[in-house]
C-alpha cells in the first residue's frame, strides 16, 4: 500500500544532478585519519617528545588540508552559481 504524503510535498526526492560524494568522502577520511593520527604515532614513536612534536604536526597538516578542501569546494560552487546566472 502506497504511503500518502502532506499536502503540497511532492514525491521527486532528492535530486542528484551533481553528486559531490567523492569530495565528500575524501574529507570524511581525512578528519578520520587526523582523529586517529596521535594513536597511531602512539604506538610507533617511543620518545614523548618525538611523539609530541608528530603529532602536533599531524594535527596541524590535517586542519590545513581540511581547510583546503573546504575552500575548493566553495570556490567551485561559486563557479557553478555564477554559470548559472549567466545563462
Amino acid at each position: 500500500m502506497p504511503q500518502s504524503l502532506p499536502p503540497g510535498v511532492s514525491h521527486h526526492g532528492q535530486a542528484f544532478h551533481k553528486p559531490r560524494t567523492a569530495l565528500s568522502a575524501t574529507g570524511h577520511w581525512l578528519k578520520t585519519l587526523g582523529v586517529l593520527s596521535p594513536l597511531v604515532i602512539g604506538e610507533f614513536v617511543k620518545d614523548p617528545e618525538r611523539r609530541w612534536r608528530y603529532t602536533r604536526i599531524a594535527v596541524i597538516a590535517t586542519a590545513a588540508l581540511t581547510q583546503g578542501l573546504y575552500a575548493q569546494r566553495l570556490q567551485k560552487e561559486r563557479e557553478e552559481r555564477k554559470e548559472e546566472r549567466e545563462r
